[in-house]
């Protein structure tokens, strides 16, 4: 992606995500590490996912579509499907959302079986676990379960709908936690969490390269363009440009040339923060130093206007520091 990509960080956020979890190894990772429930462990392998490439799209959310679907067999035969939902903000019309996707999954779903089938007594549907991954820097409020947002839902019992869904928070997640699991998913949410500045981006994104060597080559190439699609946009304009380089100057395939790149260009990046930083310092030194002195100097009753041209300081900031003496 180029520095001139107009696309929103939202979009790019569900892009890339969408990138990652065409991989079939990359979306199991995830349900193991980040989805604590028995089925997950039925999963043998790859093989019993499969992905669905339709989009749900939904009319009546101004053509907001659902994230990522997976059909999955489990150990006995069972079928159902994940519906992953990718969020960068709180949607408190989550669990409407998600149950108008559903219907859109069944509706697709019940296409596909024959009439005669339809008619019998016995023809059970497909489940639908629905997942919503959010990376958003607030905590998550809105409602977990559909009875939350149903009004007047507790003077009815079982014959109202309810369903819930789980949350992936990837800021609730420890950096170690993250690090040791030593897999692109992990890595991603490394990257993805809330960060105060770009030193500490560029740090992140070094502690990675280390994981990146131990990957399989399908996890580097995947989590270099994820890198390149997500992460590279939200550094600042030099470092963005100087790490798009490195990934460019490598050609595609050359996965290890690429590190090497990148690596490279964080450690001149990381020299040039720490100048600049050295820089700064010793600039608010010599500022502090300069009011230290104009202050000695009013307090010697010495003009505001000749404190200022001996200081190098504004007359309106030797002003002000005249009414804190």
């Amino acid at each position: 992606m180029s520095a001139q990509d107009t696309r929103t960080p939202r979009s790019r956020h569900d892009r890339g995500y969408k990138f990652l979890f065409a991989s079939k190894k990359i979306f199991l990772d995830l349900l193991r590490c980040f989805v604590r429930r028995g089925w997950v462990d039925r999963i043998e392998n790859e093989d019993d996912l499969e992905p669905v490439n339709k989009s749900y799209v939904l009319p009546d959310f101004s053509g907001k579509e659902a994230d990522v679907v997976y059909k999955v067999r489990l150990k006995g035969r069972t079928v159902f499907f994940l519906l992953l939902e990718l969020q960068s903000d709180v949607d408190f019309l989550m669990p409407l959302r998600l149950l108008l996707y559903e219907a859109e999954i069944l509706r697709d779903w019940l296409k596909g079986v024959p009439k005669r089938m339809r008619r019998r007594k016995g023809l059970q549907m497909p489940a639908i676990v629905p997942l919503v991954l959010y990376n958003g820097k607030q905590p998550w409020t809105a409602a977990r379960r559909y009875r939350e947002v149903v009004e007047g839902a507790q003077d009815f019992g079982e014959e109202l709908l309810d369903f819930g869904y789980v949350l992936i928070d990837v800021n609730r997640y420890g950096e170690e936690e993250l690090l040791r699991l030593a897999n692109a998913i992990g890595a991603a949410f490394y990257l993805d969490r809330t960060v105060e500045d770009t030193a500490e981006l560029v740090e992140r994104l070094r502690k990675v390269l280390e994981l990146l060597k131990r990957m399989s080559v399908e996890e580097q190439a995947r989590l270099v363009q994820w890198i390149r699609y997500v992460v590279v946009e939200r550094l600042g304009k030099p470092e963005r440009e100087a790490v798009a380089a490195a990934i460019e100057a490598a050609k595609e395939g050359e996965v290890g040339t690429m590190i090497t790149n990148i690596e490279r260009s964080i450690e001149r990046i990381k020299r040039r923060l720490r100048a600049e930083a050295r820089a700064e310092g010793r600039a608010e030194g010599l500022a502090e130093g300069k009011r230290a002195l104009a202050k000695k100097l009013l307090m010697r009753g010495m003009a505001v206007e000749e404190v200022a041209e001996l200081t190098e300081l504004s007359i309106d900031e030797v002003s002000r520091l005249q009414q804190e003496s």
